[in-house]
């Protein structure tokens, strides 16, 4: 899909679309696939990742090598086997066959990784920490998703050992936080697995307390009739949107605020 992308991008001079394509695919899909690598099973799924990754980087450095023509040289160079020069090799085959199933069960398993990421950034969880999950789905979703436990493991910092797959929410869903990964794909992380309850709460309380003292501030600028007459209409327009953006993260500390309590009560 991404060297027809690609391919019709160059042929109509989309540079830009070309080198963000390329971009996406590289850093978004490519870089994440070497977990299989580690895989702990049979050796042969390490050996068909290899060669797969190589494919696939030999191709990426034919579709970027118009833009990095030394760089991709050099790296193609280093790569086993190599008979001819990069610049001279022949463009990736196009219009190959493509299975959009297997590729909507790819971007649900990115979707799910991408959702536990960001909720441990959210929750300031210590990136080593291995936290418990409950992922949720149909027997479908469950299936394929259960296949690729090492992996969603591995780079969502999952504790390998509690990983629980159902079709209904987990007894404890009340006291998690709650993901919608994607269409039919959802995820439970137990709150209390994740932080100290009560020192989120008293850091959060301290972080909404400052953030009302500046969007007070923004606030007294903007009913300041001297600063409305007298600023240029750019600085004015600037205070709004950091007044707006201040009260949309207030709302959102206060209503995370409110969960880590509603937790405390449930567990006591």
């Amino acid at each position: 899909m991404l060297i027809d992308a690609v391919t019709e991008s160059y042929n109509k001079y989309f540079f830009g679309d070309v080198g963000r394509e390329i971009y996406d695919f590289f850093w978004g899909d490519f870089a994440d696939r070497k977990a299989r690598i580690y895989h702990s099973g049979d050796d042969s799924v390490a050996l068909v990742t290899q060669t797969v990754l190589l494919y696939v980087f030999k191709n990426i450095l034919k579709l970027l090598h118009p833009f990095m023509p030394f760089v991709t040289e050099e790296l193609w160079q280093a790569l086993p086997n190599r008979k001819e020069a990069l610049i001279i090799s022949s463009w990736p085959q196009t219009s190959l066959p493509r299975s959009t199933h297997l590729v909507k069960r790819f971007e649900n398993l990115q979707a799910l990784t991408r959702a536990i990421r960001n909720a441990r950034a959210e929750y300031s969880v210590e990136p080593a920490k291995r936290i418990t999950a409950s992922i949720v789905g149909s027997e479908e979703v469950i299936q394929y998703i259960s296949e690729e436990k090492e992996v969603l493991a591995l780079l969502s910092k999952l504790d390998l050992d509690n990983i629980h797959f159902a079709d209904s929410p987990p007894e404890d869903a009340k006291q998690s936080v709650h993901l919608t990964a994607s269409e039919g794909v959802e995820a439970y992380l137990p709150l209390a697995d994740m932080v100290d309850i009560s020192a989120e709460v008293q850091r959060l309380t301290k972080r909404l307390s400052k953030m009302q003292t500046e969007y007070e501030g923004l606030k007294a600028r903007l009913n300041s009739p001297k600063f409305i007459e007298k600023a240029p209409k750019d600085a004015v327009r600037g205070v709004q949107e950091k007044a707006a953006e201040a009260e949309q993260k207030i709302n959102l500390t206060k209503n995370r605020l409110a969960f880590l309590k509603s937790t405390v009560m449930l567990s006591q």
